[in-house]
């Protein structure tokens, strides 16, 4: 299914594990847990609503014009000379379905709510919360108290009301109106640390180097042949650009996202291994700016992961819940911090034939709503960590067979996150 391919803007129902079965040999152990969550659905940036409202229906109106012998009208100048260089009309290579999924669409979105969460969003949390309560009833309890929940956000739109609907899931829209949640902070060292790390965004995030191996699979022979065949399927007889084709792609993904109920006509262009090389260059492109393709990026996490284990060592057992809800880049560097996903060698634009089955694959580990949970148990008198990836246990390689991990064996392989975490020094502060 294409669909199972759309990157970072995949929506949360694709990996979200709806089996809320307890382990009857842990009822009763589990005292607290500390969870990051990644903001539920959201509508794309200003740039991006840009070029989806100003160039997507000129598009549309081309792909209309080769694939049906009807005259849509006059054409805008710029389509004009799109056409002039496909002028060699023959017949169409769409579904009279998938026609009609492009006549009937247009732009959804305003700019005045770019990046604002959107409904399905919403739903995406509620259930969360509602899964989670399923699973650990003792620690989070249907009825709230600000001594035993900590509710934190950052400072967007996004993340705010993705905690008020999973307060919704847990509590009900009337206790939750009743939540505290703190003022968010414009830089917070905790949910957003690599906005505050100097190293990361001279380094990393403004150094050309980082989008070299992206650039590369652009412009690739295996990323051509991928365009050509997406253009004779929409029936131009000159090659579409990457850019156009990605537009298309990320369109294909928020419009997939935001409901169950439709398809979106900028999904039609793709089979699956077009788009299995559109994922994979999203891939390249998250692997080097928020995984392992730099050490700073994952190393300075360990501010984030101290936070959990400090919670998870205190002895006062009050909050026993602590939600955060953050973004994309916070959950992926934790992730790499953890030594989750990861590969034998480096992602690189030439190993895409020998990458089909890699870890990182953002479509899977990095969806709208992602979320990363660690739960404390304690039994007999052992303190023990369970730690939930989109809601299914995973293998911390502190203990590679068993899916609760002593809380000591954390400590112990993860020691220099403990001991080397001076976030200034790290980031090369001033």
């Amino acid at each position: 299914m294409i669909t199972n391919h759309l990157g970072t803007k995949s929506p949360y129902r694709y990996v979200a594990n709806i089996n809320c079965t307890k382990d009857n040999n842990l009822q009763g152990c589990a005292k607290k847990i500390w969870m990051l969550v990644r903001h539920g659905t959201r509508n794309p940036n200003v740039l991006q609503i840009q070029k989806m409202q100003g160039y997507l229906p000129i598009l549309k109106d081309i792909i209309l014009e080769r694939n049906s012998n009807l005259s849509q009208g006059y054409l805008p100048i710029l389509k004009d000379i799109i056409l002039e260089r496909n002028s060699n009309l023959s017949s169409s290579k769409l579904q009279k379905s998938d026609i009609e999924l492009f006549e009937n669409w247009y732009p959804k979105v305003n700019e005045k709510d770019s990046k604002k969460l959107t409904i399905e969003g919403e739903h995406e949390m509620l259930e969360l919360a509602e899964r989670m309560q399923a699973r650990f009833p003792d620690l989070l309890p249907p009825v709230y108290s600000n001594t035993s929940y900590k509710f934190k956000f950052t400072n967007t739109q996004r993340t705010k009301k993705s905690a008020e609907n999973f307060a919704v899931g847990l509590f009900g829209k009337k206790t939750a109106k009743d939540v505290y949640f703190p003022e968010p902070i414009k830089h917070d060292a905790v949910l957003r640390f690599y906005k505050m790390c100097s190293k990361w965004i001279s380094n990393v995030k403004h150094n050309d180097s980082t989008y070299a191996e992206r650039q590369i699979f652009e412009n690739s022979l295996l990323m051509k042949e991928a365009l050509r065949k997406i253009s004779k399927k929409l029936n131009f007889e000159n090659m579409l650009s990457f850019d156009d084709v990605n537009l298309m792609y990320t369109t294909c993904a928020f419009e997939t996202a935001w409901t169950s109920n439709t398809k979106s006509p900028w999904c039609i262009p793709f089979d699956i291994d077009t788009i299995k090389v559109m994922e994979y260059s999203e891939d390249l492109k998250y692997y080097w700016v928020d995984g392992y393709g730099k050490e700073i990026t994952y190393k300075q996490a360990c501010i984030a992961f101290n936070n959990m284990l400090n919670f998870m060592t205190a002895e006062d057992p009050y909050p026993h819940a602590v939600l955060y809800f953050t973004h994309s880049g916070t959950l992926l560097k934790m992730l790499s911090h953890l030594n989750l996903y990861r590969e034998d060698k480096p992602l690189r634009a030439a190993d895409y034939n020998d990458n089909h089955n890699r870890k990182w694959r953002v479509s899977k580990i990095d969806t709208f709503g992602s979320n990363l949970a660690f739960i404390l148990h304690k039994c007999n008198g052992e303190k023990k960590l369970l730690v939930l990836h989109n809601e299914v246990p995973v293998k911390l390689p502190s203990c590679p067979d068993n899916e609760l991990c002593d809380l000591q064996k954390i400590k112990d392989y993860y020691s220099s996150s403990i001991t080397d975490c001076s976030f200034d020094s790290i980031c090369e502060n001033n």
